[in-house]
């Protein structure tokens, strides 16, 4: 069976694209309000899944940004975060945030371990300020509460694929979020 014959997932779609063009231009909106100083921010984009969601709210706001990438992860191919987290890519950029006001973006809240971690990491690299930016969060109790200073959408608690967000490399290109079923 090639590809084009594959039967197509029957997706439980949980935002649609308008929404989360909706909710990304009500995100810039809270950001451009936050900070009209002019002053350039540190967007530090957790990939890969906040990849698709940072390009399209850094393309929306009015202030000058700086970006900077790290990849950080505790799902390793499983659909429950694994309690280790992996950051890698951060050490080159400890001094790039020294004194910065720097802006997490991540694209999902979910057990917190991840962010926790980079928020940890971040925090030791003496930033003069760290605001975190989350697409989703899910509507979970979390194993590591952190403060989300700006939140697009909350979501059932669900495996999420879809804009960004991915299962083993897989559906990242989908055009709205849906629950994966297993």
């Amino acid at each position: 069976m090639n590809r084009s014959e594959e039967p197509k997932p029957n997706w439980n779609i949980l935002v649609s694209a308008e929404q989360l063009a909706q909710t990304v231009r009500r995100m810039a909106g809270e950001l451009n309000a936050f900070y009209p100083d002019g002053e350039e921010i540190t967007a530090l984009v957790i990939l890969e899944g906040a990849r698709i969601f940072a390009a399209d709210l850094l393309s929306q706001v009015t202030f000058p940004i700086r970006q900077d990438y790290l990849s950080a992860s505790s799902y390793a191919g499983r659909t429950q975060s694994g309690g280790q987290v992996r950051l890698r890519g951060h050490l080159p950029l400890a001094d790039k945030l020294r004194g910065r006001r720097v802006l997490l973006i991540d694209d999902i809240y979910d057990s917190g371990r991840t962010l926790a971690a980079v928020q940890e990491w971040v925090g030791s690299c003496s930033p003069a300020e760290v605001k975190t930016c989350v697409l989703l969060e899910k509507k979970i109790e979390h194993v590591k509460p952190v403060k989300i200073d700006f939140l697009g959408i909350s979501i059932e608690d669900c495996f999420a694929v879809g804009y960004g967000l991915d299962y083993r490399g897989q559906h990242r290109e989908l055009p709205f979020i849906a629950a994966l079923s297993t």
